[in-house]
């Protein structure tokens, strides 16, 4: 046997043996808490004092036999003991109790035994033994002379057991009982006992892993042989590779067992407060603990002083997070539910959180006290902020299964809806179309009707969304306030992404306008969405400025999509940046909550801000990721079943892959007939505009014309027509240009550049770019370097490279070869970086056909052996058409040092700018 960290009970258990050795009889008691070990001393005992010579009875006293009469004595002498009692009452013959002739003959016996040698009684758990085998162990001791007859009794006894007979307290309080207490291992013991196992693990005798097991098992023996089998039952690092986590202890069947066995042992009071502390969770205390068990606080302390003692809690928590699972799995299902209903009930009355009362209402089921519905709704508030979505939709599907008011239930209902949305979008239709009833027949506050409807719309549900709208109008007193901002943001949200929408019912009066900030003092994600619905709707209109974008950046640089404030305005304020050019305040904005979404299991929103990261690739010229997102931002709809987010993330998916290149996949974009629905809609605008792009590449210029004057005569109608939502104009005059109508797309192009304002920098630079186009080729250089400066300025690197190869054609036509070359270079580079296919297989020819008939100036080449060397780098950097950014990112510089370099390359070189200076640059060894 195995006594590691225990020297002093090495040197009791010597001197026991070596007094029963002697034959002097003696009495003794091993005592601890459960799985401390004390069986096993118990049978390392019995075999050395056999090993000895001397004669020993064993017995293992069991609960389940408490009221089996002479159950203990039975185990002790196998001779019929039991069968020749009159058990509990007196003989036939009146004269004594039955159990002292049991007793008499159990001494008669041991008698015969000890003239053979020392005889030794040996009990494990005797606390659990039935009273008339404790009866007849008194007897023995007490009629039993040590002198006389070498009789021991050697012990097992929880002190802490649930109760303890008096007959067998004075047995084994006597003075000259010996007494042998284990106690919990220590986490040096721990360590010795692991290496002595030799665990698996990567250094056996590493304290911080003996710290770790002794953390989760209190120094219990019993749960420190289960945890270190668990860790040998896994694989070990030479099957499975390195791994750093070799020394941590595993949890697994053996453990479970111990931990069973454990509880078992302790008793049913035991299992019940460790029940009942596994039910409550953390904080929890004996007063909670005594009102659930409903038992006296006395036994609940001793009951928590026997789980502390085995190394299963630690005050009212569980060591380790899987005894807690053990025990709640091994709770009865008949009582389960009434014990967490009176748990919750606990909880309220002690003024817990509502999470930790709502845990015990989902486990309950349908709440009938009327504070739980309260409790429900807070507690999934609270756990949606936390990022816990699944379990805040679970706590509202059961506050919805518990509510009976009408009206609040369908409160319930409309916000379930909009969470299950955030997780996915595939079924939100389906959702809000089920409260559409509910609204109509007046169920539900006009207050969350509206909302609804909203959704409704994003979801391309216009119908329902208007009749619902419509019956608010007609029936709501839209002079409350909740009702008038609620109003207020809905038609905000109209004008500005449905414009198409054609309402009936007008309210009369119309309500009075509320401000963001009196909206926001009422409810912040109301005034959120209203103040972002304003600014969107000014952008839109012409009406923006720097003011209204910085406002949108503004409202979301702090909080999550967990949060409802911040949730309400992330759509209108992204793409307000957007179509104000902040493209790359909008671009980190979008990605930040994209990571969000993405650690949230959010895949609602995932969808919705992939398609905004598309269209900003889009306006950026990065053809390549905005298929990227639009194509995973579609990846789980049908076109059939599109919301307006879906349409808008079509129209970018198609129109990049049109300037790629890509007509056939842009073709299967358009393949499925658009809903009618999408053209009520600013998406359809978007979508007619792509469509345009696509008939042109593909040779069609009058389909082209009919989607471009379509979307501009619905432009004009809606009063949105702005060139920061959809350059229609750009797109018909290149229609007209390839029909040879340049007059007419000179008309178009005056109308949008007479247009400019904030935000146009971009759709400036392309309807210059078409300018250019009517005019002869001298007068093209300076419009086409006017639009090359306003798009550079824009980030859109596509719409760069057609400047540049236009500007290229210019200087070639005027015979400036080298000027023609630069342009052309720099071009095709930037199609490949935006990944424009078709436009950089034709500059290719370009490049190399000048490439071929290049002529290289010798006075240019004695200025390039003037420069220095780190000016002769940046000139070769400039001439191949990069930007002092994009240089100084390549020469690892600041932009400042490049410019410096640049202006004295001018100098030496004798060229006004980057544009003259030669393409084919020698670069001397460094």
């Amino acid at each position: 046997m195995t006594l590691v960290g225990r020297g002093k009970t090495r040197m009791d258990i010597d001197c026991l043996l070596g007094r029963v050795d002697s034959g002097v009889g003696t009495l003794a008691v091993v005592s601890g808490p459960t799985g401390i070990g004390k069986s096993t001393l118990l049978r390392a005992l019995t075999a050395r004092a056999r090993a000895a010579g001397a004669t020993v009875l064993g017995a293992c006293a069991l609960r389940e036999e408490r009221d089996e009469d002479f159950a203990v004595v039975q185990q002790l002498f196998t001779q019929g003991f039991r069968s020749d009692a009159t058990v509990t009452g007196l003989t036939d013959d009146g004269d004594a109790p039955g159990w002292v002739h049991v007793a008499e003959r159990a001494r008669l016996a041991v008698t015969a035994l000890a003239e053979h040698g020392p005889v030794v009684l040996v009990i494990d758990d005797i606390h659990h033994a039935d009273p008339l085998s404790v009866r007849c162990l008194r007897y023995l001791t007490a009629r039993t002379a040590p002198q006389s007859l070498s009789l021991s009794v050697i012990v097992s006894w929880d002190a802490t057991a649930e109760s303890t007979s008096p007959i067998l307290q004075e047995i084994l309080y006597e003075c000259d009982v010996s007494s042998i207490s284990l106690e919990p291992l220590n986490s040096e013991a721990v360590a010795e006992l692991m290496a002595e196992a030799n665990v698996d693990t990567a250094d056996t005798t590493d304290p911080e892993s003996a710290a770790r097991y002794h953390e989760l098992t209190g120094g219990n023996p019993l749960l420190i042989y289960a945890l270190m089998q668990d860790r040998q039952a896994q694989p070990t690092a030479s099957d499975t590779g390195p791994n750093d986590s070799a020394s941590e202890p595993i949890a697994g069947d053996a453990f479970q067992r111990a931990v069973q066995v454990c509880l078992h042992r302790m008793g049913p009071l035991a299992r019940q407060v460790a029940q009942g502390v596994a039910l409550l969770g953390e904080g929890a205390d004996e007063y909670q603990l005594s009102e659930l068990c409903e038992t006296s606080l006395g036994l609940v302390r001793t009951a928590l002083q026997r789980l502390q003692a085995s190394g299963l809690l630690v005050g009212c928590t569980f060591r380790h997070e899987q005894v807690r699972e053990i025990v709640l799995d091994a709770i009865p299902s008949a009582t389960v539910i009434e014990l967490h209903h009176r748990a919750a009930r606990l909880l309220h009355a002690h003024g817990a959180s509502p999470e930790s009362i709502a845990f015990h209402l989902l486990a309950a089921g349908p709440v009938k006290d009327e504070w739980g519905l309260p409790v429900l709704r807070d507690a999934a508030r609270l756990v949606l902020a936390a990022g816990k979505v699944e379990l805040g939709i679970r706590y509202l599907k059961l506050a919805d299964a518990s509510c009976t008011d009408d009206t609040t239930r369908y409160e319930i209902k409309a916000q379930l809806a909009e969470v299950c949305s955030m997780l996915e979008l595939a079924g939100a239709a389906a959702r809000y179309q089920s409260l559409k009833t509910s609204i109509l027949t007046g169920l539900m506050a006009p207050g969350t009707a509206l909302p609804v409807a909203q959704a409704m719309l994003w979801n391309a549900q216009v119908h329902d969304a208007v009749e619902v709208i419509d019956s608010v109008v007609r029936h709501a007193d839209t002079s409350r306030p909740d009702v008038a901002v609620e109003m207020q943001v809905t038609e905000l949200q109209i004008a500005s992404s449905f414009p198409g929408v054609q309402r009936t019912a007008v309210a009369t009066p119309p309500p009075a306008p509320v401000s963001p900030a009196a909206a926001y003092a009422t409810s912040p994600a109301v005034g959120a969405r209203l103040r972002a619905h304003q600014s969107l709707l000014s952008v839109l209109t012409g009406k923006g400025d720097a003011y209204t974008a910085a406002q949108a950046e503004q409202s979301l640089q702090t909080g999550s999509l967990l949060d409802e404030s911040v949730r309400a305005c992330v759509v209108p304020a992204v793409l307000t940046l957007i179509y104000s050019s902040f493209l790359d305040a909008a671009q980190l904005t979008a990605s930040r909550f994209l990571g969000d979404a993405m650690d949230s299991g959010l895949q609602g929103w995932t969808t919705v801000l992939r398609g905004l990261l598309g269209t900003i690739a889009l306006r950026r010229g990065e053809l390549d990721v905005a298929v990227e997102h639009s194509s995973a931002a579609l990846a789980e709809a049908s076109t059939r079943s599109l919301n307006t987010h879906g349409w808008l993330a079509l129209a970018t998916l198609a129109e990049a892959h049109t300037s790629i290149g890509n007509h056939e996949k842009a073709a299967q974009c358009f393949a499925t007939a658009a809903a009618p629905a999408l053209f009520q809609t600013r998406s359809g605008l978007h979508y007619l505009y792509a469509r345009g792009r696509h008939h042109l590449a593909g040779g069609r210029p009058y389909a082209a014309l009919a989607d471009f004057m379509t979307c501009g005569e619905q432009m004009q109608q809606w009063n949105l027509d702005t060139p920061v939502l959809v350059p229609w104009r750009v797109g018909a005059a290149e229609a007209w240009l390839s029909l040879a109508q340049q007059q007419k797309a000179s008309a178009l192009l005056e109308a949008q550049l007479a247009m400019g304002g904030f935000g146009t920098t971009r759709s400036q630079g392309m309807a210059l770019r078409c300018v250019a186009a009517t005019r002869d080729f001298k007068d093209r250089l300076t419009i086409l370097n006017k639009s090359l400066h306003l798009l550079q300025a824009s980030g859109d690197r596509y719409e760069l490279v057609r400047t540049l190869a236009d500007l290229s054609s210019a200087h070639r036509a005027i015979g400036d070869k080298d000027k023609a070359r630069t342009a052309a270079l720099r071009a095709r580079r930037m199609a490949k970086v935006c990944h424009a296919d078709t436009l950089s297989d034709s500059l290719m020819v370009a490049t190399t056909r000048f490439e071929s008939t290049s002529d290289w100036s010798a006075t240019k080449e004695r200025g390039f052996d003037k420069l220095s060397k780190s000016e002769q780098r940046v000139a070769t950097l400039a001439a191949r058409g990069l930007t002092n950014r994009e240089i100084a990112e390549e020469l690892f510089v600041t932009v400042s040092t490049v410019e410096q370099h640049l202006t004295r390359v001018y100098k030496k070189m004798n060229v006004r700018s980057r544009e003259d200076l030669p393409v084919k640059l020698r670069v001397y060894a460094a």
